[in-house]
C-alpha cells in the first residue's frame, strides 16, 4: 500500500514500521483518534502484541480521518475512502 502526500510525493508502506514513520513525521493532521490508535497499533506489532492486518486496518482509518488518499500498489489507482484496499 501507498500513501500520497499534501506534497506530492507518494510513501510507499511495506510494514507497520513504514505506517508508524508516516504517522508521526508525514501525516497532515495530527491529533485524530484513529491516527493515535493506528500509532499505538503499530507499537504494539513492533513489541509482537499486534497482527499487521489490524494494524493495516486501523491505518487505513486514520487516512480516511485524516483524508489521506491511499493508493492500491496492485493496480496503482487510489482510493478516494470509500472502498479502501483491505
Amino acid at each position: 500500500m501507498s500513501i500520497d502526500l499534501d506534497t506530492g510525493e507518494r510513501l510507499v508502506l511495506r510494514s507497520p514500521q513504514d505506517a508508524l514513520y508516516a504517522l508521526v513525521s508525514d501525516w497532515p493532521v495530527n491529533g485524530g483518534v484513529h491516527q493515535q490508535r493506528a500509532i499505538d497499533f503499530c507499537r504494539a506489532w513492533l513489541a509482537g502484541r499486534m497482527p499487521a492486518e489490524t494494524v493495516r486496518q486501523a491505518f487505513i482509518l486514520a487516512a480516511l480521518e485524516a483524508g489521506v488518499p491511499i493508493v492500491d500498489d496492485e493496480d496503482g489507482t487510489a482510493s478516494s475512502g470509500s472502498n479502501p484496499p483491505v
